[in-house]
């Protein structure tokens, strides 16, 4: 057998093909699905984060607003998660316009009537992404926000 023979049946042997495929395609599935993890894991800690915001509504809307600290105390414990109530709750007078609050100084809307009482509950956590992407960031801030009449 020649030289030439030995290397046109080595040209021809597809065997370990699919593996040498497997091989070359697996860095890029190990990281298409490590971006499907992150991304999981940053929808979920901003819902958790929402869900915080809500918390703190739901008790200013249970317990009144006497006690902003209260309510920015059941924003930080409604979740496992480390969630800050930055800004801290506060009183607002707000105007409806449209389908949106516009929060306002004045003793009257501009539609006229009178601003209502509200409560805007605030939340904000850091979120750390499972891998740096280089030029592509994931937001590392998450923050949420509830605001619910009260008079």
């Amino acid at each position: 057998m020649s030289t030439s023979d030995l290397i046109s049946q080595a040209l021809a042997d597809r065997g370990g093909a699919a593996g040498v495929e497997f091989a070359l395609m697996l860095p890029m599935m190990v990281l298409f699905v490590v971006g499907i993890v992150d991304v999981g894991a940053l929808t979920y800690e901003q819902t958790e984060v929402s869900a915080a915001a809500h918390a703190g509504a739901q008790y200013a809307i249970r317990n009144g607003a006497a006690s902003l600290t209260n309510i920015a105390s059941a924003v930080t414990s409604a979740t496992p998660m480390t969630v800050q109530a930055t800004p801290a709750p506060q009183q607002v007078k707000a105007c409806v316009s449209g389908s949106s609050l516009v929060v306002t100084a004045a003793t009257t809307c501009a539609g006229g009537g009178t601003p209502g009482t509200y409560i805007q509950v605030n939340a904000q956590a850091t979120y750390t992404p499972l891998v740096t992407w280089g030029t592509l960031t994931l937001p590392t801030t998450l923050s949420a926000q509830a605001m619910v009449r009260t008079q």
